[in-house]
């Protein structure tokens, strides 16, 4: 069963197949229906005329890599995001879903992709292929009576978000997430230019001198039937201060809706500003983030190394999950950090000829390399899960200063 790129005249078949799959949109026979991929993607399939009895015209799996990028301590990876992965529902249970991951994965190796990126469902058939859960969507439900006590912050203006200055508030998103852990960066094709449309909205907040300092973008939610009148999606502020700026703006919405659905990152900062004790978990599914090393090297060149931090560690990462030579994830690596540079080659000598000065061996499995490689986790946390972590304490403490920072967060879903 052969993996090969799909084409535009591929394209109906495979929506065909993946829209019964995931349910919902627009039919695809419509005129409305995009008639093509999308830039920025690889779309990849298995055509059922390659299967027993199956006919032409038709894909029988199909998925699309996105050529993403992720910031990741400090720096940038290349990162293949995972979309529409869809079996034909004659062809469930014949193994076709592992072989095109693997091909998925083998491909986003071929990329130069360090990592890979996905939203499950079922997460235990993706950690089969060595993919880890790493984060978890957040959301609170926030009365806004409890905003309503803010008081005003000076030196702060809101300005409303214009077509004209999106531009200024899609810089200001990658300044605000640069110290992140996985937070996609919007640059196209994948993320378009142009504002996204009605009802979304957004504000700026700026000082007095024009320079923009945060921002806050919601959907206005119709009905009000839970009470919730606002989706926010974003409040992002350089500081505290701005933060509760843009709370207390927040607030103004009291007049006409009870509470609002506020998105969060991971132990997002805003939480910090947050007055009163009514704030509740949203009790809606909140989704799943699981991610998988690709290449090893990449990942860790990616990152900046924290101040001071200086040695270097001989890093084994087992990957038994998809076949020898799919990616390069696996094998053993001397990872070193000097003046806030990172540097990691394969090690090619001998165990016994390495250089004297590496602070010991650190052996992690793919989940555990999944999990620990993108940042804020300990080898301690790995463990915990039950995942494979194991080094001497110097190397211990090495590897777990060079991949601190923030747990995790991904606020764009695909």
């Amino acid at each position: 069963m052969p993996v090969r790129d799909l084409t535009a005249a591929d394209f109906l078949s495979y929506r065909t197949m993946a829209s019964g799959a995931f349910g919902g949109g627009v039919d695809p026979a419509s005129p409305a229906a995009p008639q093509d991929f999308s830039p920025g993607q690889i779309p990849l399939g298995i055509d059922a005329s390659t299967l027993p009895g199956g006919p032409r015209g038709v894909i029988a799996a199909g998925a699309r890599i996105r050529r993403d990028q992720v910031v990741l301590g400090g720096g940038v990876a290349g990162c293949g995001g995972v979309a529409g992965l869809a079996v034909h529902p004659a062809y469930r249970g014949e193994g076709l879903f592992g072989t095109l991951l693997t091909a998925v994965i083998a491909r986003c190796g071929v990329e130069g992709m360090a990592l890979s990126m996905l939203y499950p469902s079922n997460p235990s058939i993706y950690r089969r292929y060595g993919y880890q859960v790493v984060a978890r969507g957040q959301s609170l439900i926030v009365p806004l009576v409890d905003l309503q006590r803010i008081p005003a912050v000076p030196g702060r203006r809101l300005v409303p978000v214009t077509a004209e200055s999106m531009p200024r508030l899609r810089r200001l998103h990658h300044q605000l997430t640069a110290g992140d852990n996985l937070m996609l960066r919007r640059e196209p094709p994948l993320f378009p230019e142009a504002m996204p449309a009605h009802p979304w909205s957004a504000l700026l907040l700026e000082d007095e001198s024009g320079t923009a300092h945060g921002y806050m973008s919601w959907t206005r939610r119709p009905g009000d039937a839970d009470g919730v009148g606002l989706e926010v999606h974003e409040l992002l502020g350089r500081s505290r201060s701005d933060r509760q700026a843009l709370l207390r703006s927040l607030g103004s919405w009291s007049t006409v809706s009870e509470q609002v659905r506020l998105r969060l990152r991971t132990e997002d900062p805003v939480l910090d500003v947050l007055p009163g004790g009514g704030a509740r978990p949203d009790p809606s599914p909140q989704p799943l983030v699981m991610m998988r090393v690709i290449d090893t090297e990449a990942t860790l060149r990616a990152r900046r190394a924290p101040a001071g931090l200086d040695g270097t560690l001989r890093l084994v990462v087992e990957d038994d999950t998809v076949p020898a030579g799919t990616c390069r994830a696996g094998g053993t690596y001397l990872v070193s950090a000097h003046h806030g540079d990172v540097t990691a080659a394969a090690e090619d000598v001998p165990a016994g000829a390495a250089p004297t000065d590496v602070l010991g061996t650190c052996r992690l499995d793919i989940h555990s390399a999944s999990l620990l490689l993108v940042g804020g986790r300990t080898l301690a946390d790995a463990r915990r899960l039950g995942l494979r972590a194991e080094a001497e304490p110097a190397g211990e403490s090495f590897l777990d200063a060079l991949l601190a920072g923030p747990r995790p967060s991904v606020l764009d879903a695909f």
